[in-house]
């Protein structure tokens, strides 16, 4: 037999070699599977993986983050005017820490609603509103985009839908126009547009004075030097030396004074009482009805390091929210409780030192219209006069109690009653209504702004000292303010 060649049998020892022994071992050592010899039984199959479908979203929404934003905001405005509640203002959704462009969907939602009236009458015309998965409020915004605004650059399935019918939506915005007798919309949205107001904010006082404010806002520091146009343009108050005055639609949301707590963004209207109650150094005030707590802060701002402010709220989310804008004010002298006023024992040990009362109690807001946009709302002035004058005397009913017990604290010296309220039945005739008794308590209507022009109306004796607010004369929210004094020899 022929041998063979040595290179063949050299490269077969190699390739021996080079072969993994196999593991005989290998079945006994994994137990888990069969080995029908040795008597285990077989595994059962593992389940094949179940495909997940991909999450079906049953509305469409806008491609622009702007948009879909503000249509967000229209939605749950909309849903809150419907329900007659007074929910979250849109300025509070629009400019909401989580809006990323704040400024647009603020302008895109305030828009939306003031075109409102003309888009639904459009919109009714299509049957655009029975698609499922096209949400009214998603309809709106893009409406107002193709026909009043700048387009959609972006264009998803709910764009497409109504871009697709482009012709006929121009086509029947004219027909409305020739059913109204009017050549231009504008001319249709008279009732909604609205005056605009100077911008206003308060100088915390616990971190910065007035005079470092302006000098801050005039000349920042080399990485906001481009805020100095805009704080060139800001003024002092001639009545409130601690509020400023800016241009109106000027944006301070992220402006880094109101971002750090040296600026409140808080209107006119709204600084008044705690300027009106005129707190002394070291005074212990008390701010009965307390929440979101912007007024808390002006007078623990006022009173200073000698004084306090206890402040309470029934509703603990909202004290929760006070307790916030204290912490972020750095208002340290503000002591927060949860607790309803009317419950409270006027003579405890806890109040007996109380000097200074605010009392803001709740109120139909009916002189904050303007603040809240609510005159864009589509159910401005359909409130039926039954349902309103009840709402108003069951208000007044709580707001005449609460007066009453906190003119009974022992030590009180001053108090404020205010209310941002345009209706006599929540202002002039509450004060009337306790007048008697506080006086004979001691108390004695007194003049907080003998500058002020506009005065309470004819209802009761000493309506002369009562502040009105008009907020088509003023430039702020209509307002109220009653101050009560105590005669020293009364105390």
């Amino acid at each position: 037999m022929p041998k063979k060649p040595v290179g063949i049998l050299k490269r077969n020892a190699r390739i021996a070699k080079s072969r993994k022994p196999r593991r005989v071992t290998e079945r006994a050592a994994d137990s888990s599977k069969p080995d029908i010899k040795r008597g285990n039984p077989p595994a059962p199959p593992k389940p094949k993986p179940v495909l997940q479908e991909p999450r079906q979203y049953p509305f469409w929404t806008c491609q622009s983050e702007v948009d879909r934003q503000a249509a967000a905001c229209l939605s749950k405005i909309l849903a809150s005017d419907a329900n007659k509640r007074n929910g979250k203002t849109i300025k509070s959704l629009a400019l909401a820490p989580h809006i990323k462009a704040k400024k647009a969907v603020y302008a895109v939602t305030c828009q939306t609603l003031s075109y409102l009236p003309v888009i639904q009458q459009v919109l009714s015309k299509t049957t655009l509103l029975s698609v499922e998965q096209l949400q009214p409020a998603v309809a709106f915004v893009i409406t107002y985009e193709l026909l009043f605004g700048q387009g959609c650059r972006i264009k998803g399935k709910a764009e497409k839908a109504i871009f697709g019918l482009k012709a006929e939506l121009q086509e029947y915005l004219q027909d409305v126009l020739t059913e109204a007798g009017v050549e231009h919309v504008d001319e249709l949205l008279s009732a909604n547009v609205a005056k605009d107001w100077p911008r206003t904010a308060r100088v915390n006082l616990l971190k910065i004075s007035v005079a470092e404010a302006l000098a801050w806002l005039r000349s920042p520091p080399l990485e906001h030097q481009k805020l100095a146009t805009l704080g060139n343009k800001a003024t002092v108050d001639e009545l409130l030396p601690d509020v400023l005055l800016f241009p109106a639609g000027t944006d301070l949301h992220d402006h880094p004074l109101v971002t750090n707590g040296s600026l409140i963004l808080q209107s006119k209207a709204s600084c008044l009482p705690a300027h009106a109650l005129a707190a002394q150094p070291g005074w212990q005030v008390l701010d009965a009805c307390a929440a979101p707590g912007n007024k808390t802060t002006h007078v623990a701002a006022l009173v200073g390091g000698k004084g306090s402010v206890l402040a309470f709220d029934r509703d603990p989310k909202r004290l929760d929210r006070l307790k916030a804008n204290a912490a972020a004010t750095g208002a340290t002298n503000i002591v927060a409780q949860q607790a309803d006023f009317l419950s409270l024992d006027m003579c405890s040990d806890e109040l007996r030192e109380v000097r200074g009362v605010i009392l803001d109690p709740s109120c139909s807001g009916s002189g904050t219209c303007h603040s809240r946009m609510d005159h864009l709302l589509p159910s401005k002035g359909q409130a039926g006069a039954e349902q309103e004058a009840a709402r108003l005397q069951s208000l007044a009913a709580f707001q005449t109690k609460a007066l009453r017990h906190a003119l009974t604290l022992p030590k009180l010296e001053r108090l404020v009653y205010s209310t941002c309220s345009i209706h006599d039945v929540e202002n002039e005739l509450v004060v009337k209504a306790v007048l008697e008794e506080a006086q004979e308590l001691g108390f004695q209507l007194v003049d907080p702004f003998p500058s002020w022009p506009r005065r309470g109306l004819p209802l009761l004796p000493g309506h002369h000292h009562l502040i009105k607010v008009d907020p088509e004369k003023d430039n702020t929210d209509g307002f109220f303010v009653a101050v009560f004094q105590r005669s020293p020899s009364q105390g």
